[in-house]
């Protein structure tokens, strides 16, 4: 009963925080990404390049297959931040669940925007500050090193912060070490100026739309986070609650269902 109500509880909170999303990346993301194309569509292809909004994992390959612009590339982007979304949501949902049988008050609205708050800077900022989200034409390092340089970060994002704030132990805050370590690694980049391939109008031009996606995909990316927080411990505190038993912090006996 309680994995079941867990499960669908969270593709709600996927659902509606992706469609959220979606709709922010419509606003602030696709056009910057759509005025890029354009300056693309006229040069020589790069090396690499990433058409994802706000994450560095695609290359261009002419053989590949792509969405065709208009209704097809706006479905499979929804469906692909649904789909994201939901992955987050399976695991934070869960999460913020147990953060609230254990912890006493429990779990507040606010609690899950400053869970939203730290998991936006675990999987975007944190390895933003390495890599930063890619523009079509953008001349870019290997798709798998960047790929592996980008989990990694993230891994030791989340492992950093997670230790000191739910291990109880005086050595928990040996899990900060991990912080830096992918930077002391290494990102990896390309070996040649980012629009290399560009005459000098198209490169300025690019280089301003590139400053304008680094802040419109941090901001959709924000947006993102933070209602997946707060719909998360509204999930919870509505549909959840009553299914868990705190645990009674002075005795360590079980201390009843909390009311809801």
């Amino acid at each position: 009963m309680l994995f079941r109500r867990v499960f669908f509880c969270a593709l709600a909170v996927g659902l509606c925080a992706g469609l959220f999303q979606s709709a922010v990346q419509r606003l602030q993301v696709i056009p910057i990404i759509a005025a890029a194309e354009v300056f693309e569509a006229g040069q020589p292809a790069p090396p690499s390049h990433d058409h994802a909004p706000g994450t560095p994992t695609h290359t261009h390959d002419e053989d590949a297959w792509e969405p065709q612009a208009g209704f097809e590339r706006i479905f499979w982007t929804v469906i692909a931040n649904l789909l994201v979304s939901a992955g987050f949501a399976l695991v934070l949902v869960p999460a913020l669940a147990l953060w609230d049988s254990t912890r006493l008050p429990g779990l507040s609205i606010r609690t899950g925007l400053v869970w939203g708050a730290l998991g936006w800077v675990c999987v975007h900022v944190w390895p933003a500050l390495g890599l930063l989200p890619e523009l079509p034409g953008e001349a870019s390092a290997p798709l798998a090193a960047r790929q592996a340089w980008w989990v990694f970060a993230v891994a030791c994002a989340i492992t950093g912060v997670a230790v000191p704030c739910l291990v109880r132990s005086p050595w928990r805050w040996l899990g900060l070490v991990l912080l830096p370590l992918p930077f002391i690694i290494g990102a990896p980049h390309a070996t040649t100026a980012p629009f290399a391939a560009f005459n000098a109008d198209a490169a300025a031009q690019m280089a301003a739309l590139k400053a304008r996606f680094v802040i419109a995909t941090a901001v959709a990316s924000a947006a993102h986070w933070l209602a997946l927080g707060a719909l998360s411990a509204i999930a919870v505190r509505r549909w959840l609650r009553p299914l868990l038993v705190p645990i009674d912090g002075s005795s360590g006996e079980l201390a009843g269902t909390r009311p809801d």
